[in-house]
Protein backbone atom coordinates (compact mmCIF):
# COMPACT_ATOMS: atom_id res chain seq x y z
CA UNK A 1 0.00 0.00 0.00
CA UNK A 2 2.77 2.11 0.94
CA UNK A 3 4.87 1.54 -2.11
CA UNK A 4 1.15 2.46 -4.08
CA UNK A 5 1.36 5.40 -2.56
CA UNK A 6 4.99 6.34 -3.28
CA UNK A 7 4.22 5.31 -6.93
CA UNK A 8 1.43 7.96 -7.25
CA UNK A 9 3.07 10.68 -5.12
CA UNK A 10 5.73 10.57 -8.27
CA UNK A 11 3.28 10.41 -10.73
CA UNK A 12 1.98 13.56 -9.32
CA UNK A 13 4.98 15.20 -9.04
CA UNK A 14 6.71 13.90 -12.40
CA UNK A 15 3.53 15.10 -14.35
CA UNK A 16 3.76 18.29 -12.32
CA UNK A 17 7.44 18.57 -13.66
CA UNK A 18 6.78 18.23 -17.48
CA UNK A 19 3.77 20.25 -17.82
CA UNK A 20 5.74 23.11 -16.37
CA UNK A 21 8.91 22.14 -18.47
CA UNK A 22 6.74 21.84 -21.86
CA UNK A 23 5.00 24.97 -20.98
CA UNK A 24 8.47 26.78 -21.17
CA UNK A 25 9.47 24.45 -24.30
CA UNK A 26 6.78 25.79 -26.30
CA UNK A 27 6.91 29.59 -25.33
CA UNK A 28 10.32 29.40 -26.62
CA UNK A 29 9.50 27.46 -30.02
CA UNK A 30 6.72 29.82 -30.62
CA UNK A 31 9.10 32.70 -30.22
CA UNK A 32 11.65 30.90 -32.19
CA UNK A 33 9.15 30.01 -35.36
CA UNK A 34 7.88 33.64 -35.13
CA UNK A 35 11.50 34.78 -35.58
CA UNK A 36 12.00 32.08 -38.40
CA UNK A 37 8.65 32.99 -40.33
CA UNK A 38 9.25 36.75 -40.40
CA UNK A 39 11.83 36.17 -42.63
CA UNK A 40 12.02 36.26 -46.33
CA UNK A 41 13.29 32.92 -48.50
CA UNK A 42 16.28 35.58 -49.56
CA UNK A 43 16.99 36.02 -46.20
CA UNK A 44 17.30 32.89 -45.12
CA UNK A 45 20.31 32.71 -47.76
CA UNK A 46 22.12 35.61 -45.59
CA UNK A 47 24.02 34.55 -43.10
CA UNK A 48 24.14 38.29 -41.82
CA UNK A 49 20.00 37.92 -41.23
CA UNK A 50 20.33 34.14 -40.31
CA UNK A 51 23.25 34.63 -37.96
CA UNK A 52 21.21 37.78 -35.93
CA UNK A 53 18.23 35.30 -35.61
CA UNK A 54 20.49 32.63 -34.05
CA UNK A 55 21.71 35.11 -31.44
CA UNK A 56 19.01 35.96 -30.50
CA UNK A 57 17.30 32.88 -29.69
CA UNK A 58 20.40 31.07 -28.41
CA UNK A 59 20.32 33.83 -25.97
CA UNK A 60 16.44 33.30 -25.48
CA UNK A 61 17.39 29.48 -25.55
CA UNK A 62 20.23 29.68 -22.58
CA UNK A 63 17.37 31.78 -19.90
CA UNK A 64 14.82 29.26 -21.00
CA UNK A 65 17.33 26.15 -19.89
CA UNK A 66 18.70 27.86 -16.84
CA UNK A 67 14.65 27.67 -15.89
CA UNK A 68 14.73 24.32 -16.98
CA UNK A 69 17.64 23.57 -14.37
CA UNK A 70 15.85 24.70 -11.36
CA UNK A 71 12.50 22.75 -12.39
CA UNK A 72 14.84 19.59 -12.52
CA UNK A 73 16.17 20.49 -8.82
CA UNK A 74 13.28 21.01 -7.48
CA UNK A 75 12.05 17.81 -8.78
CA UNK A 76 14.65 16.00 -7.50
CA UNK A 77 14.22 17.24 -4.12
CA UNK A 78 10.72 16.31 -4.16
CA UNK A 79 11.11 12.74 -5.56
CA UNK A 80 14.22 12.14 -2.91
CA UNK A 81 12.08 13.14 -0.26
CA UNK A 82 9.66 10.07 -1.42
CA UNK A 83 11.80 7.65 -1.29
CA UNK A 84 13.06 8.89 2.08
CA UNK A 85 16.43 10.96 1.12
CA UNK A 86 16.74 14.39 2.61
CA UNK A 87 18.36 16.83 -0.50
CA UNK A 88 21.24 18.13 0.91
CA UNK A 89 24.23 19.89 -0.75
CA UNK A 90 24.61 22.43 -3.00
CA UNK A 91 25.03 21.65 -7.55
CA UNK A 92 27.57 22.62 -9.68
CA UNK A 93 26.72 25.63 -11.78
CA UNK A 94 24.55 25.45 -15.28
CA UNK A 95 26.24 24.61 -18.17
CA UNK A 96 25.02 23.63 -21.54
CA UNK A 97 23.95 20.06 -22.69
CA UNK A 98 25.80 19.81 -25.34
CA UNK A 99 29.74 19.93 -25.95
CA UNK A 100 31.94 20.23 -29.49
CA UNK A 101 30.14 23.43 -30.76
CA UNK A 102 28.19 26.38 -28.86
CA UNK A 103 24.91 27.08 -28.50
CA UNK A 104 24.98 29.76 -31.48
CA UNK A 105 25.91 27.66 -33.57
CA UNK A 106 23.16 25.35 -32.69
CA UNK A 107 20.87 27.95 -33.05
CA UNK A 108 21.24 28.44 -36.31
CA UNK A 109 20.66 24.92 -37.60
CA UNK A 110 16.62 25.74 -38.44
CA UNK A 111 18.17 27.57 -41.29
CA UNK A 112 20.77 25.16 -41.91
CA UNK A 113 18.01 22.94 -42.93
CA UNK A 114 15.87 25.08 -44.74
CA UNK A 115 19.28 25.02 -46.97
CA UNK A 116 19.94 21.30 -47.41
CA UNK A 117 16.34 21.18 -48.43
CA UNK A 118 16.31 23.70 -50.63
CA UNK A 119 19.61 22.73 -52.17
CA UNK A 120 17.47 19.73 -53.69
CA UNK A 121 15.53 22.04 -56.03
CA UNK A 122 17.88 24.44 -57.44
CA UNK A 123 15.79 25.77 -60.33
CA UNK A 124 13.08 26.97 -57.05
CA UNK A 125 14.51 30.22 -55.65
CA UNK A 126 11.86 32.57 -54.48
CA UNK A 127 12.21 35.78 -53.54
CA UNK A 128 8.92 36.29 -51.32
CA UNK A 129 7.04 33.50 -50.05
CA UNK A 130 5.25 31.86 -52.90
CA UNK A 131 0.92 31.85 -52.22
CA UNK A 132 -0.51 28.52 -52.02
CA UNK A 133 -2.43 28.62 -55.83
CA UNK A 134 1.69 29.05 -56.83
CA UNK A 135 2.95 25.72 -58.23
CA UNK A 136 6.32 25.96 -56.45
CA UNK A 137 4.21 26.25 -52.94
CA UNK A 138 4.12 22.72 -52.00
CA UNK A 139 7.60 22.18 -52.28
CA UNK A 140 8.67 25.49 -50.91
CA UNK A 141 6.66 24.37 -47.98
CA UNK A 142 8.95 21.35 -47.65
CA UNK A 143 11.57 23.56 -46.58
CA UNK A 144 10.05 25.24 -44.05
CA UNK A 145 8.80 22.32 -42.18
CA UNK A 146 12.25 20.99 -42.51
CA UNK A 147 13.40 24.41 -40.33
CA UNK A 148 10.39 24.15 -37.89
CA UNK A 149 11.46 20.27 -37.39
CA UNK A 150 15.10 21.06 -36.49
CA UNK A 151 14.11 23.73 -34.42
CA UNK A 152 11.56 21.51 -32.19
CA UNK A 153 14.50 18.49 -32.75
CA UNK A 154 17.20 20.84 -31.37
CA UNK A 155 15.18 22.38 -28.66
CA UNK A 156 13.83 19.62 -27.48
CA UNK A 157 16.80 17.07 -26.96
CA UNK A 158 18.52 20.50 -25.59
CA UNK A 159 15.76 20.50 -22.98
CA UNK A 160 15.47 16.70 -22.21
CA UNK A 161 19.34 16.52 -22.01
CA UNK A 162 18.98 19.73 -19.14
CA UNK A 163 16.26 18.28 -17.26
CA UNK A 164 17.86 14.44 -17.02
CA UNK A 165 21.54 15.58 -16.65
CA UNK A 166 20.62 17.84 -13.48
CA UNK A 167 18.14 15.22 -11.60
CA UNK A 168 20.87 12.73 -12.00
CA UNK A 169 23.33 15.32 -10.53
CA UNK A 170 20.93 16.09 -7.84
CA UNK A 171 20.35 12.33 -6.94
CA UNK A 172 23.93 11.48 -7.16
CA UNK A 173 25.28 14.22 -5.00
CA UNK A 174 22.63 12.82 -2.45
CA UNK A 175 23.86 9.60 -2.69
CA UNK A 176 21.67 7.73 -4.28
CA UNK A 177 23.49 5.42 -6.78
CA UNK A 178 19.94 3.62 -9.21
CA UNK A 179 17.81 5.61 -11.13
CA UNK A 180 15.20 4.27 -14.11
CA UNK A 181 13.43 6.42 -16.97
CA UNK A 182 9.72 6.96 -16.33
CA UNK A 183 7.69 6.79 -19.37
CA UNK A 184 5.56 9.62 -20.13
CA UNK A 185 3.65 7.86 -23.39
CA UNK A 186 0.91 11.65 -23.22
CA UNK A 187 3.52 13.59 -24.08
CA UNK A 188 5.11 12.26 -26.91
CA UNK A 189 2.61 12.30 -30.86
CA UNK A 190 2.41 8.38 -31.26
CA UNK A 191 2.98 7.46 -27.81
CA UNK A 192 6.50 6.06 -26.00
CA UNK A 193 8.40 4.76 -28.81
CA UNK A 194 10.06 0.60 -28.27
CA UNK A 195 13.22 1.36 -27.71
CA UNK A 196 11.75 3.98 -24.33
CA UNK A 197 9.25 0.91 -23.88
CA UNK A 198 12.51 -1.66 -23.40
CA UNK A 199 14.56 0.48 -21.74
CA UNK A 200 11.56 1.11 -18.74
CA UNK A 201 12.91 -1.99 -17.16
CA UNK A 202 16.49 -1.09 -16.89
CA UNK A 203 18.38 0.16 -13.75
CA UNK A 204 20.84 3.18 -14.98
CA UNK A 205 23.65 3.71 -11.96
CA UNK A 206 23.68 7.88 -11.29
CA UNK A 207 27.21 8.19 -12.13
CA UNK A 208 25.82 7.16 -16.04
CA UNK A 209 23.89 9.78 -18.31
CA UNK A 210 20.30 8.56 -19.38
CA UNK A 211 20.90 7.57 -23.27
CA UNK A 212 17.94 9.27 -24.96
CA UNK A 213 17.05 9.46 -28.31
CA UNK A 214 15.47 12.43 -30.60
CA UNK A 215 12.41 13.51 -29.10
CA UNK A 216 12.44 11.47 -26.46
CA UNK A 217 10.25 12.11 -23.57
CA UNK A 218 11.17 10.18 -20.65
CA UNK A 219 11.66 11.14 -17.31
CA UNK A 220 13.59 9.76 -14.12
CA UNK A 221 13.01 8.97 -11.16
CA UNK A 222 15.66 8.07 -8.03
CA UNK A 223 15.43 4.11 -6.33
CA UNK A 224 16.67 3.35 -2.88
CA UNK A 225 16.94 0.26 -1.24
CA UNK A 226 13.26 -0.61 -0.74
CA UNK A 227 12.00 1.76 -2.75
CA UNK A 228 11.70 1.52 -6.72
CA UNK A 229 8.24 4.24 -7.64
CA UNK A 230 9.78 4.60 -10.88
CA UNK A 231 9.16 0.81 -11.69
CA UNK A 232 5.51 0.47 -10.22
CA UNK A 233 4.54 3.78 -12.27
CA UNK A 234 6.05 2.22 -15.74
CA UNK A 235 4.40 -0.74 -15.10
CA UNK A 236 1.04 0.63 -15.45
CA UNK A 237 1.96 2.63 -18.48
CA UNK A 238 3.53 -0.44 -19.65
CA UNK A 239 0.06 -2.62 -19.54
CA UNK A 240 -1.49 0.32 -20.65
CA UNK A 241 0.23 -0.07 -23.87
CA UNK A 242 0.91 -3.64 -24.31
CA UNK A 243 -3.04 -3.77 -23.69
CA UNK A 244 -3.71 -0.88 -26.45
CA UNK A 245 -0.99 -2.43 -28.80
CA UNK A 246 -2.74 -5.59 -28.74
CA UNK A 247 -1.39 -9.18 -30.33
CA UNK A 248 1.34 -9.19 -32.47
CA UNK A 249 1.91 -5.46 -32.02
CA UNK A 250 2.54 -5.74 -28.57
CA UNK A 251 4.76 -8.56 -28.86
CA UNK A 252 6.93 -6.91 -31.12
CA UNK A 253 7.15 -4.06 -28.75
CA UNK A 254 8.32 -6.35 -26.20
CA UNK A 255 11.05 -7.76 -28.88
CA UNK A 256 12.83 -4.71 -29.32
CA UNK A 257 16.32 -4.35 -29.03
CA UNK A 258 18.23 -1.12 -27.87
CA UNK A 259 22.30 0.02 -28.15
CA UNK A 260 23.59 2.66 -26.79
CA UNK A 261 26.15 4.71 -28.63
CA UNK A 262 27.81 8.22 -27.96
CA UNK A 263 26.92 11.60 -29.78
CA UNK A 264 29.98 13.69 -29.95
CA UNK A 265 27.50 16.08 -28.72
CA UNK A 266 25.09 14.68 -26.37
CA UNK A 267 26.86 11.71 -25.37
CA UNK A 268 25.08 8.82 -24.65
CA UNK A 269 22.13 8.06 -27.12
CA UNK A 270 19.46 5.26 -27.12
CA UNK A 271 19.03 3.40 -30.90
CA UNK A 272 17.42 0.40 -31.64
CA UNK A 273 20.09 -2.78 -32.38
CA UNK A 274 20.22 -2.51 -36.16
CA UNK A 275 21.08 1.09 -36.39
CA UNK A 276 24.85 2.21 -37.43
CA UNK A 277 24.59 5.76 -37.54
CA UNK A 278 24.44 8.36 -35.27
CA UNK A 279 22.52 11.47 -35.22
CA UNK A 280 24.80 14.35 -36.15
CA UNK A 281 27.76 13.06 -36.31
CA UNK A 282 31.10 14.76 -35.39
CA UNK A 283 34.34 13.59 -36.76
CA UNK A 284 36.17 11.27 -35.43
CA UNK A 285 39.14 13.56 -33.67
CA UNK A 286 40.50 12.44 -30.46
CA UNK A 287 39.50 16.31 -29.42
CA UNK A 288 36.12 16.17 -30.70
CA UNK A 289 35.45 13.23 -28.26
CA UNK A 290 32.35 13.76 -25.96
CA UNK A 291 32.87 14.07 -22.21
CA UNK A 292 30.28 15.40 -19.23
CA UNK A 293 29.75 19.53 -20.16
CA UNK A 294 31.50 21.38 -17.32
CA UNK A 295 31.67 24.72 -16.40
CA UNK A 296 34.76 25.16 -18.43
CA UNK A 297 33.41 23.81 -21.53
CA UNK A 298 31.00 26.70 -20.94
CA UNK A 299 33.61 29.56 -20.59
CA UNK A 300 34.90 27.75 -24.02
CA UNK A 301 31.44 28.10 -26.01
CA UNK A 302 31.46 31.52 -24.03
CA UNK A 303 34.49 33.23 -25.73
CA UNK A 304 33.94 30.88 -29.07
CA UNK A 305 30.65 33.13 -29.58
CA UNK A 306 32.59 36.38 -28.09
CA UNK A 307 34.74 35.96 -30.57
CA UNK A 308 33.32 34.91 -33.79
CA UNK A 309 30.76 38.27 -33.09
CA UNK A 310 33.82 40.23 -32.65
CA UNK A 311 34.45 39.47 -36.25
CA UNK A 312 30.67 39.29 -37.33
CA UNK A 313 30.62 43.16 -35.83
CA UNK A 314 33.11 44.38 -38.88
CA UNK A 315 31.16 42.29 -41.23
CA UNK A 316 27.69 44.19 -40.12
CA UNK A 317 29.52 47.48 -40.16
CA UNK A 318 30.33 46.68 -43.91
CA UNK A 319 27.51 45.68 -45.52
CA UNK A 320 26.09 48.62 -43.70
CA UNK A 321 28.20 51.42 -44.99
CA UNK A 322 28.82 50.04 -48.26
CA UNK A 323 25.07 48.50 -48.92
CA UNK A 324 27.29 45.52 -50.76
CA UNK A 325 27.73 41.43 -50.10
CA UNK A 326 30.91 40.38 -48.11
CA UNK A 327 32.07 36.67 -48.13
CA UNK A 328 34.97 35.54 -45.41
CA UNK A 329 36.31 32.92 -44.00
CA UNK A 330 36.08 32.47 -39.91
CA UNK A 331 36.93 29.10 -38.26
CA UNK A 332 37.05 27.20 -41.24
CA UNK A 333 33.34 28.09 -42.42
CA UNK A 334 32.61 30.52 -45.11
CA UNK A 335 30.17 32.97 -44.58
CA UNK A 336 28.07 35.44 -46.95
CA UNK A 337 26.61 38.63 -45.54
CA UNK A 338 24.01 40.74 -47.65
CA UNK A 339 22.16 43.91 -47.72
CA UNK A 340 19.02 43.00 -46.39
CA UNK A 341 15.90 45.04 -44.44
CA UNK A 342 16.28 43.04 -41.38
CA UNK A 343 20.04 43.25 -41.53
CA UNK A 344 20.71 46.36 -38.81
CA UNK A 345 17.96 44.02 -36.80
CA UNK A 346 19.86 41.28 -36.62
CA UNK A 347 23.45 43.16 -36.01
CA UNK A 348 21.47 44.26 -33.03
CA UNK A 349 20.57 40.86 -31.93
CA UNK A 350 24.32 40.23 -32.17
CA UNK A 351 25.47 43.47 -30.35
CA UNK A 352 23.26 41.81 -27.07
CA UNK A 353 24.70 38.61 -27.44
CA UNK A 354 28.20 39.68 -27.68
CA UNK A 355 27.67 42.37 -24.41
CA UNK A 356 25.52 39.32 -22.71
CA UNK A 357 28.76 36.85 -23.25
CA UNK A 358 31.06 39.26 -21.93
CA UNK A 359 29.28 39.96 -18.97
CA UNK A 360 29.04 36.04 -18.39
CA UNK A 361 32.36 35.82 -18.97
Amino acid sequence: MMAAAVATSLEVASNAFEKSREKLVNAYIRQARSAWDALTPSDLWNDAVTYGVAARMAMLELSMLAQIRRLAISYADETLRQIGVNPSGSMPGFTYPRVNTDPWLVAQRPADSYRSAAVKSPNIRPIEWPSANDKTYAEVSKWINSLHTRLETVVNENVERMATSTTIGRYRRCKVLQYRRVLHPELSKGGSCGLCIVAADRWYSTMQLLPLHANCKCGVAPAGDDSDPGFQLNQKDLQNLYSEAGGNTADRLKSVRVQTITNGELGPVLLDSEARDTPNPVPDKDSQAWHTPDRKVLRSQYEAMKDRALEFSKRYKQVNDTHKSVTFTYDGRTYTFKPSKHLKNAWANQRTLLNQVQSLL
